[in-house]
């Protein structure tokens, strides 16, 4: 029963990325709260430092060229740019640190996908978020959630591996015996319980880089927060089910858990992986493979291959191709 559950919601949760696998940036969403957190202060209504005003249609998409993020100046030469005198948000503010890999992938991600505008003034309201929120209006438990939420980086790694690893052992039992039988349900059941500390400290992450609450399958933060807490719950469900094959020697529990264990490691590398993109930006692997293995060779550019044309040699075989020709 319990495998069956799993499945359920991991199918179903699947199912629906295809359907709604439309534009995965929304300007209002995703990219208003970055800007009105980072730049507003400066470039908005009430302060413009040279007439230039990020809640504007055209005056920000003068900046933008829509699909190219390349040739977006607002990219090139504000958000990415080594040069300090032309960095954004500026190096002297109190956002001088820079935007967040996070925000910046989302910014990369939405002009890629057209950038298309749509700001509204109730941003604070449903579906904004918090992070811009004065300290002083926070409560105390909500100043805790997002204090934990800074350690998901560090222990998120601890119940990937044991689940991971967990999967393993049970593959292992069925060659080694019940040694690895064993290891498997008890990485299980610790993996389970640190995927769900992980879930915790996730949402306060979350929050602290300025992400809303609520769910939106075009949104690569939901599908990662929700996705990760489908592999909690979904590793909780499972302990049952070892436990009966562990304990009770069970062979429908033993078939169920090697495969209810088989699917939450594939759950467990996607959600890793969509950590990831949000880390370091979509396609990340791809582009990593690409630069080191694919691109690694010089190319070799116009003026390289103009002065080979012309050394004695490249000359002397064009005259003797010439003559044979003739």
């Amino acid at each position: 029963m319990y495998l069956r559950i799993v499945l359920g919601i991991l199918f179903s949760f699947s199912t629906s990325l295809v359907v709604e696998a439309q534009n995965v940036v929304d300007f209002h969403r995703d990219v208003q709260p970055i800007l009105e957190f980072r730049c507003l202060e400066c470039h908005g209504p009430e302060k413009a430092k040279n007439d230039f005003r990020v809640d504007s249609e055209e005056s920000l998409g003068s900046y933008i060229e829509p699909g190219d993020f390349e040739n977006s100046y607002l990219w090139t030469d504000y958000l990415v740019t080594e040069d300090e005198d032309m960095k954004m948000p500026p190096v002297n503010s109190r956002h001088s640190d820079g935007m967040t890999a996070a925000e910046l992938a989302t910014i990369k991600l939405w002009i890629e996908e057209g950038a298309d505008f749509d700001w509204q003034n109730d941003s604070t309201e449903e579906g904004a978020t918090e992070a811009n929120m004065p300290v002083a209006d926070m409560s105390t438990s909500y100043k805790a959630l997002i204090f934990q939420g800074l350690f998901h980086p560090a222990t998120v790694h601890f119940p990937i591996g044991l689940l991971s690893i967990s999967m393993v052992f049970l593959v292992l039992s069925k060659i080694f015996g019940k040694s690895f039988e064993s290891a498997a349900f008890h990485c299980l059941w610790v993996g389970a319980l640190g995927a769900v500390g992980a879930c915790l400290t996730g949402w306060g992450y979350a929050l602290h880089e300025g992400y809303g609450v609520g769910y939106s399958a075009e949104a690569a933060i939901d599908r990662h927060r929700w996705l990760g807490i489908i592999v909690a719950a979904g590793a909780l469900c499972l302990i049952p089910l070892a436990y009966a094959a562990y304990k009770k020697e069970s062979s429908g529990a033993k078939v169920g858990w090697l495969l209810g264990a088989i699917v939450l490691g594939m759950a467990v590398s996607l959600v890793g992986y969509q950590g990831g993109e949000l880390t370091f930006g979509e396609d990340h692997y791809e582009k990593e493979f690409d630069k080191l293995f694919v691109d690694d060779q010089p190319k070799m550019t116009e003026e390289v291959k103009a002065e080979q044309a012309n050394t004695p040699e490249a000359t002397g075989e064009t005259a003797k191709a010439e003559e044979t020709a003739s």
